[in-house]
């Protein structure tokens, strides 16, 4: 799938430069008819939008607080507007960038992909439910069990954790070492072992399920 892109731009020639650069990468839509901005926006439903100040009819600002009031979809403004009274009202309004014509294609391609990349992570989500109301909270790296946090060690935390990050994947005994240790010295693979074995009995304790699976003589992983 293609990231969608919708430039509000009305100096054609400038756009057309704009949109064959762009439409290599990514799924490129340019606004025509000014009148109805909003009905663009909201049937393409873009993944970044780049807005330009200066329009036909209301500027630039006004249609960023429009488009904020709907989502929170990146908005880069592109604009020959280079004062920073104008810089900052942009960001106030719900921008996230803004960029001075005349510019470089290569920045505004890299002002692009670190937009959607921050805005990609920004919507990942937060917390992961495994099984009879256990679930993981990604940002805290924190299980809970019915809002109640689950009391796991320091080691049994950064394990599961490995686990979660690697849902669905199968993990090795050696990357698991490697990880949990940080270090290519000698760890006897009992230890793991243990540590592992010690956290699917309390998370069977807890929800009845220890969640992970051995994939014997290979590594573990969870469903």
């Amino acid at each position: 799938m293609k990231w969608k892109i919708l430039i509000i731009e009305d100096d054609f020639f400038f756009l057309e430069q704009i949109q064959n650069r762009l439409q290599n990468h990514y799924e490129v839509y340019c606004v025509r008819d000014f009148d109805h901005i909003l009905l663009d926006v909201q049937s393409i439903r873009p993944h970044l939008i780049l807005l330009d100040i200066n329009l036909p009819g209301k500027d630039g600002f006004y249609w960023c607080e429009q488009f904020r009031s709907l989502s929170n979809v990146p908005i880069l403004f592109i604009s020959a507007r280079n004062g920073i009274e104008d810089t900052l009202k942009a960001i106030h309004l719900g921008g996230d960038d803004y960029l001075t014509k005349p510019f470089r294609i290569e920045l505004l391609e890299a002002k692009i992909e670190a937009a959607l990349r921050r805005n990609e992570e920004y919507q990942k989500p937060k917390t992961i439910e495994l099984k009879n109301e256990l679930v993981y909270h990604l940002d805290l790296q924190m299980l809970k069990y019915h809002d109640e946090e689950v009391d796991l060690t320091p080691a049994e935390r950064k394990l599961f954790h490995i686990f979660i990050n690697r849902k669905g994947c199968l993990v090795s005994r050696t990357e698991l070492m490697l990880e949990l240790w940080e270090t290519d010295q000698f760890i006897e693979e009992g230890t793991l072992t243990t540590l592992v074995s010690r956290l699917r009995q309390k998370l069977k304790q807890i929800c009845g399920s220890p969640l992970i699976i051995t994939a014997k003589g290979k590594g573990y992983y969870i469903e």
